[in-house]
């Protein structure tokens, strides 16, 4: 769905993309440069912790449930960017050798009064394992170029 406008996008639309293994070595890497707690950096202290063993940072998550959804919804077209995440949840963590996708749901949209070129969708997002956890939820507003602004 890469190319997607405004135009369409239709409330209540409801997809599912993605297939992404998170690797032990990814979230090591990731974690010693952004949040490097040791449950997200080291094995066995991770193991002592009460995970059990070592976990993504959120934002690690948060940062794949992004790549996912610029490689399926945002890239190459419309998308300008979002003002804001109203609501983001880890519900829970995510574990080396999982796979992951998400789940897109259109909450609400408007074409903006300010500039007739753009509108504004807001989301509701999942991203869960291959087993049907879900991993996280938010719910982000973003600005999408209108194919057809001529006609407002």
């Amino acid at each position: 769905m890469s190319g997607t406008y405004f135009d369409d996008l239709d409330v209540g639309e409801t997809d599912t993309f993605g297939s992404y293994e998170v690797t032990k070595e990814e979230i090591i890497s990731f974690a010693e440069q952004y949040d490097p707690q040791s449950f997200h950096v080291d094995e066995e202290a991770a193991a002592e912790s009460l995970f059990g063993e070592l976990v993504a940072s959120g934002w690690h998550s948060t940062a794949i449930c992004m790549r996912i959804l610029v490689d399926n919804v945002l890239g190459d077209g419309g998308s300008l960017g979002s003002p804001s995440v109203e609501r983001l949840e880890w519900a829970a963590p995510v574990r080396p050798g999982e796979t992951l996708s998400v789940r897109t749901e259109v909450l609400e949209k408007r074409p903006l009064k300010s500039d007739p070129n753009r509108g504004l969708v807001t989301f509701y997002i999942e991203m869960e394992n291959e087993a049907g956890e879900t991993k996280l939820s938010m719910e982000p507003k973003v600005f999408f170029r209108r194919r057809d602004a001529g006609d407002v």
